[in-house]
C-alpha cells in the first residue's frame, strides 16, 4: 500500500481540473486542427519507481486546457495532440515530468518527491485506491523501517510503529512465534492473531509444530525482503476477507524490480547480544544471602537450631563454595546477517532476486537460529494487455531452544530458583552430576549437562510460490487470475538424556515429529471502471471474484524411551529400548467464497465503497457452512471545498467512516465434527475399539464482528504535519464458548456460540517534519492507542473465575479476581488482607479474605511508540522508543521465588532487601518463614507499564564523496545499531521483564536480550 503522499497528490487532481487556468507559461497553442500542424492520439501509463501503476495523475497539454486524468491502471489517453506539444504530468508527491508528445505511445515513470510526507496508492488486497478516495483505517510500515534490523523475524519490529497494533515480545529465544493483537483482544476462545497475507496469499502462520512452542511459521521471511507492511483495521478494509477478517489483517508485499539498470546491492552486519537483565528486584541472590534466608525460614518457621544445622549441611550450605546460576546460563550472543539482492529490468520485463543468511546465537545457552532465504520476483508484459507476474520465496530455518516455563531444561528457571550451594562444576573442572543435596528435593539438577547432553531442534523448509496473469480485456475492464502455493515441512526432535533432568524417569527419551503442510489458493477477479460523460474525474468502480483455498496438514510422531547413558552420542529414536508410542493424522481445511466491490467517486472530493463476501468453509456443519459479510464506507475531503479555502490554519482535512462485518474462523479444523476414536486405546482382549472422542456441535457457526470506525486526517502546515484520530466499536457476537452440558452424553461440556463482547477505542498519530534548518532534519512520528474491552453476555451459569479472571458481563474479559494483599503487619510481620472490596477490615488469615473483581487488567490501557530520524548532510540519527502503559502482570512462579514455605529454591533480591525482621518495621513483605500462605493474592501482582528504548541507529552515507562516485558505487551506508538499551518500568517491585502477552503471565520464559551491530549497505 502506498502511503499518504498520494493523499496530497489526489487533492491536487480535483483543484487542477476544477481549474482550467494554464499552469504553465509555454506559448499557447490554438486550435490543434490548424493546417499544417500534425496530430496524435497520445496514450501510455504511468508508474512510480516501483512499477506500480498511479492512479490520479493530471496530464496536461502544455498552454491549452486539455487534459487527461490516470484511472486505476495508471492507463490515460488523449485525442488531438498537437505533434511537439509537451504533455505535462503533475502529481504532489511526484516530481513533475514533461514529455514532447513525438509519439503515440508514451509511458512514464515519475519520482517520488522527497519533500512531501507520504505516498499514495493504498490496497488492502483485493483493490487499489487512492489514499483521496480512501474510506478505510489502514497503516502502513514500509520496507527501509524493517532492513538490517538485528532482529529474526519482522513481527519484532512492528512493536510501537502502529496506533492500535500491539507485538509484544515475550521470549528471547531467536525466531519465536510473536503474538500480534490489533485494536485488542478478538476472542475469549479462538485465536486472536491477525490473518498473514504475503504477496497475495492468505498463509498458514502461528506455531504449527507440535514439539517446539516457539516455532514461527513466518520465522523464514526475511526483513530485507519486504517492501511494505500494510495492517488492515476496519471493516472497509477487512471485510473483503470476510470469515477471517475480524482480528484484522496484515498484508506483506516483497520486493519487485524497477526498470532500468541492473542494481547490486549488498548488506552485511555483525555484533553481540547480552542479557537484559531483570529489574534489581528480580535478581537471584547470592551464596551468603541465600544462606541467611535459608536459616531465618526455617527459625521463624519453628525449627531448632540443631534441625537447621543439619539441614544446611544436607543443603550445602557450609561447603564454603557456591556458583552465580544466572551468569553460568548466559553468555555473550553473536550474530551476523548478509543479504545479496539484484534488481533491474526495462519496461517490458523486471526482476528482483536475493538471498540472504541470517545467524544468531542466544544469550542463554543451548538456544540459536539460522536463516537461508531466497526470493525471486518476476514481471513481463507479455504484450500490450497482458501482463504475467511470478514470484518464489524459499527459506530454512534451523532452531535450537530449551525447554520453556518450569522445567529441568529451562535455563532461566533454573537460574531463578537453584540454590547457589548447587555447584555446577566438580573441583576438577568437570560438569557436576551430583550435585550435593536433599535427595527429595526435586530440583536436584544441572542445567548445564541438561544443555549439553539434551536437544530441542526444528528445521523448517518454506517454499512459497505465487502467478498471477492480468489481462486488460479493454481499456476499463480487466480479469486477474491469481494461483498461489505454500509448502512447509517441519522436522522436530527432542531428546532428553538419561543421567539428569526432564528424561531419568523414562531413563531418556527421544520424541520426533515431521509435520508437512501444503497449502493452495486460486482467485479470479473481474475489475471494471466507468467514466460518467460530462464531467471531469467522476468515475465508478466494480469488482467481482472467486476465491477457493485448500490446506492439508500430515503428522507423523513417534516416541521412545530408555537410552543408553554410556553412550551419549546414541540419541536417535533407533536406538530406544521401549517404543512408547506412535501417531499420525491427517487435519485439512477448505474455503471457497465469493466477493464483490464497488465504489463511486466524485473529483476525489466524495467517494462511497461498498463490499461483500460470501464465505464457505469445512470448519463447520453443512448447516452453517456458509455466511455472508459486508461493509460500507464513506470519504470526504473537506479540503477540496471551496469554503475551506477561507481558513489558514489547515492545510488537509479528510473525513472518513465505515461500518461491516467480519468472521473469525480459526477454531479446529473439526471441532464442529462428533468424532469417534479408533485403536488398542479403546479395544478389548487385544481387538481394536471404537468410542466418541469429542461430542462436536453441528451447530457452531462463525464469531462475528460488526465494525464501526469514524476517522479525521488533518494537515497542517503545507501537509508537513499529519494528525490521524480513529475511533472505533467493535461488537463480537456469537463467541465460542464451552458449556457444561448433561454427563449422560458421555461427555461434561460442549462448545456453542453463546457470548458477546464489545471492543471500542481511540487512535492517535502524529508525523511529520519537526524541524527544518538548512541541512538538518528531524521528521518523528508519534502513535497511541486506547483500547477498552467489555463482555456484554454469557451462557446462564458461567462461572464467574476463569483462573484469575473475573468472567462477567459488563467487565474487561481481562479483569483480575484474587485477594487482596493490605501489606504487612508491623508489629507481628504477618501478611494481612482485605476481607471484602470495601477495604474495611483486614485479616492475617487469608481464608478469610474474599476473592473480589479488581480495577486491574492484564491487557494495556495505553499503547504506542515515538519513533525518530535525525539527519545533517550524510549523518543519521535513529531512535524508536515503545510504550505499554496502564496494565498488571501476574508472577506466576512466585510461588517459589517469594515464599519462605518453598525455602529450598533461590529468591528474588527484593525479597532479601525488604523483608520484615523486626517488630515496628514497616514494609512490604512479610516475616520470612516456612509457614507462609502460598495461597494466590494481589502480593504476587505487579504493575507492567513501561517505556523501552526499542532502537538506535547512528549512520553516514559516503555516497556523495567524489571517491565513492568515480567507483561506481551509487550507495555507501555504514551505521552502528543498538537494541533494547533501556527499560523505565514503574513499580519497585516487579521482578521481571514487563513485556507479556495478554494473558497477564510471566511464565519464566528466556530472557530478552540487547543486542549491538555494526553493518554496511553496498549499491552498484
Amino acid at each position: 500500500m502506498a502511503s499518504a503522499s498520494r493523499l496530497v497528490g489526489l487533492c491536487f487532481v480535483a483543484f487542477s481540473l476544477v481549474d482550467a487556468r494554464p499552469a504553465f507559461s509555454a506559448p499557447a497553442l490554438t486550435d490543434a486542427r490548424v493546417t499544417g500542424v500534425a496530430v496524435l492520439n497520445v496514450s501510455g501509463t504511468v508508474k512510480d519507481d516501483a512499477g506500480t501503476p498511479i492512479p490520479g495523475v493530471v496530464i496536461q497539454v502544455s498552454g491549452g486546457s486539455q487534459t487527461a486524468v490516470t484511472d486505476a491502471n495508471g492507463y490515460y489517453q488523449l485525442s488531438q495532440v498537437p505533434e511537439g506539444a509537451v504533455l505535462v504530468f503533475r502529481m504532489l508527491g511526484y516530481v513533475t515530468q514533461e514529455v514532447p508528445a513525438g509519439k503515440s505511445q508514451i509511458n512514464v515513470t515519475m519520482q517520488r518527491d522527497v519533500r512531501t510526507l507520504g505516498e499514495v496508492v493504498v490496497s488492502d488486497g483485493y483493490r487499489t485506491t487512492t489514499v483521496a478516495a480512501n474510506t478505510s483505517a489502514i497503516s502502513s510500515v514500509k520496507g527501509d523501517v524493517l532492513e538490517n534490523k538485528p532482529f529474526s523475524t519482522f513481527a519484532q519490529t512492528l512493536q510501537g510503529h502502529i496506533a492500535g497494533l500491539t507485538a509484544p515480545t515475550t521470549s528471547g529465544q531467536p525466531g519465536a512465534a510473536v503474538d500480534i493483537r490489533i485494536r485488542g483482544l478478538g476472542s475469549l476462545s479462538l485465536s486472536s492473531n491477525p490473518l498473514i497475507v504475503i504477496d497475495g496469499m492468505i498463509v498458514n502462520s502461528g506455531q504449527l509444530g507440535y514439539n517446539m512452542t516457539t516455532s514461527n511459521a513466518l520465522a523464514g521471511l526475511n526483513q530485507n525482503d519486504i517492501e511494505s507492511i500494510d495492517v488492515l483495521k476496519d471493516a472497509a478494509a477487512t471485510a473483503l476477507y470476510g470469515s477471517r477478517g475480524s482480528t484484522g489483517v496484515i498484508i506483506i508485499t516483497t520486493k519487485r524490480g524497477k526498470a532500468g539498470k541492473t542494481q547490486v546491492r549488498v548488506d552485511a552486519e555483525a555484533g553481540v547480544s547480552s542479557q537484559m537483565d531483570p529489574p534489581d528486584a528480580g535478581m537471584p541472590l547470592n551464596g551468603p544471602q541465600y544462606a541467611e534466608m535459608f536459616r531465618e525460614a526455617l527459625r521463624n518457621g519453628g525449627s531448632t537450631p540443631d534441625q537447621i544445622a543439619a539441614l544446611a549441611e544436607s543443603y550445602g550450605l557450609n561447603s564454603g563454595k557456591s556458583n552465580d546460576w544466572y551468569k553460568l546460563v548466559t553468555r555473550t550472543g553473536k550474530q551476523q546477517q548478509y543479504n545479496v539482492s539484484l534488481n533491474g529490468g526495462t519496461e517490458k520485463t523486471k526482476f528482483f532476486g536475493s538471498a540472504g543468511y541470517f545467524n544468531q546465537e542466544a544469550t542463554t545457552i543451548g538456544s540459536d537460529f539460522k536463516r537461508i532465504s531466497g526470493l525471486l520476483n518476476f514481471d513481463q508484459h507479455i504484450s500490450k494487455r497482458l501482463q504475467l507476474s511470478t514470484g518464489i520465496n524459499v527459506s530454512n530455518v534451523g532452531q535450537n531452544t530449551p525447554y520453556s516455563t518450569q522445567f529441568s531444561g529451562n535455563p532461566t528457571w533454573a537460574a531463578r530458583v537453584l540454590r547457589p550451594f548447587q555447584l555446577a562444576y566438580k573441583d576438577d573442572g568437570s560438569i557436576n552430576t551430583t550435585i550435593a543435596g536433599n535427595t527429595n528435593f526435586p530440583g536436584i539438577y544441572n542445567p548445564l549437562w541438561i544443555a549439553e547432553h539434551d536437544k530441542k531442534y526444528l528445521s523448517e523448509t518454506r517454499v512459497l510460490g505465487n502467478v498471477k496473469l492480468k489481462w486488460n480485456i479493454w481499456d476499463k475492464l480487466n480479469y486477474t487470475s491469481y494461483i498461489s502455493a505454500d509448502y512447509q515441512t517441519l522436522e522436530e526432535t527432542t531428546f532428553l538424556n538419561a543421567t539428569m533432568g526432564d528424561g531419568v524417569s523414562l531413563k531418556g527419551r527421544s520424541r520426533n515429529y515431521y509435520t508437512r503442510y501444503f497449502n493452495w489458493l486460486t482467485r479470479n477477479q473481474l475489475d471494471y471502471r466507468y467514466d460518467f460523460k460530462g464531467v471531469d474525474n467522476f468515475y465508478a468502480t466494480a469488482a467481482v471474484g472467486y476465491e477457493a483455498q485448500r490446506s492439508k496438514e500430515y503428522l507423523l510422531a513417534a516416541d521412545g524411551g530408555g537410552f543408553p547413558s554410556t553412550h551419549e552420542s546414541l540419541t536417535a529414536l533407533s536406538n530406544a529400548a521401549t517404543p512408547l508410542g506412535a501417531y499420525g493424522q491427517y487435519s485439512n481445511y477448505a474455503f471457497t467464497s465469493l466477493y464483490a466491490t464497488a465504489g463511486i467517486n466524485y473529483r476525489n472530493k466524495y467517494a462511497l465503497n461498498g463490499s461483500f463476501r460470501r464465505d464457505g468453509s469445512s470448519r463447520f456443519a453443512s448447516n452453517n457452512k456458509y455466511a455472508s459479510f459486508y461493509s460500507v464506507g464513506g470519504t470526504w475531503n473537506v479540503h477540496q471545498e471551496d469554503f475551506f479555502q477561507r481558513q489558514h490554519v489547515l492545510s488537509s482535512l479528510k473525513l472518513r467512516s465505515s461500518y461491516g462485518t467480519t468472521g473469525n474462523a480459526s477454531l479446529g479444523n473439526y471441532a464442529w465434527l462428533p468424532q469417534a476414536g479408533y485403536g488398542l486405546a479403546y479395544g478389548y482382549a487385544g481387538i481394536n475399539g471404537q468410542q466418541y472422542a469429542t461430542i462436536g456441535n453441528i451447530d457452531l457457526r462463525w464469531e462475528t464482528s460488526r465494525k464501526f470506525d469514524a476517522g479525521l486526517d488533518i494537515g497542517f502546515a503545507g501537509d508537513r504535519f499529519m494528525l490521524t484520530v480513529d475511533y472505533y466499536h467493535n461488537n463480537i457476537d456469537g463467541l465460542i464458548r464451552s458449556v457444561p452440558t448433561s454427563l449422560t452424553t458421555g461427555f461434561s461440556a460442549v462448545s456453542e456460540n453463546v457470548g458477546a463482547m464489545v471492543n471500542k477505542g481511540w487512535e492517535f498519530t502524529v508525523k511529520g517534519d519537526v524541524l527544518r534548518i538548512k541541512d538538518f532534519t528531524w521528521n518523528s512520528n508519534f502513535n497511541l492507542a486506547l483500547n477498552k474491552n467489555r463482555i456484554t453476555r454469557l451462557p446462564a451459569g458461567t462461572s464467574v473465575q476463569n483462573n484469575l479472571f473475573y468472567l462477567k458481563e459488563g467487565y474487561s474479559f481481562n479483569t483480575y479476581y484474587m485477594k487482596e494483599f493490605a501489606g504487612v503487619d508491623p508489629q507481628t510481620g504477618d501478611p494481612l488482607y482485605y476481607k471484602d472490596g470495601t477495604h474495611a477490615a483486614t485479616t492475617n488469615n487469608i481464608a478469610d479474605a474474599q476473592l473480589v473483581p479488581l480495577d486491574r487488567l492484564s491487557v494495556p490501557k495505553a499503547t504506542g511508540g515515538f519513533n525518530n530520524m535525525f539527519s545533517y548532510k550524510g549523518i543519521s540519527l535513529g531512535i524508536d522508543f515503545s510504550y505499554n502503559l496502564g496494565y498488571w502482570v501476574y508472577g506466576a512462579s512466585d510461588l517459589y521465588t517469594t515464599s519462605g514455605a518453598n525455602y529450598t529454591y533461590n529468591k528474588y533480591k527484593y525479597i532479601y532487601d525488604h523483608r520484615w525482621t523486626t517488630p515496628g518495621q514497616v514494609t512490604d513483605v512479610p516475616k520470612f518463614t516456612t509457614k507462609t500462605d502460598n495461597s494466590v493474592s494481589t502480593y504476587r501482582l505487579y504493575k507492567g507499564d513501561h517505556i523501552r528504548l526499542k532502537n538506535v541507529t547512528v549512520g553516514y552515507d559516503f555516497r556523495n564523496i567524489p571517491l565513492v562516485k568515480q567507483l561506481g558505487i551509487s550507495k555507501l551506508h555504514v551505521y552502528g545499531r543498538a537494541t533494547n538499551l533501556f527499560t523505565r518500568t514503574f513499580d519497585k517491585r516487579l521482578p521481571f521483564d514487563p513485556e507479556v502477552n495478554y494473558s497477564g503471565f510471566d511464565y519464566q520464559d528466556m530472557m530478552q536480550y540487547k543486542t549491538f551491530t555494526f553493518g554496511i549497505n553496498v549499491g552498484l
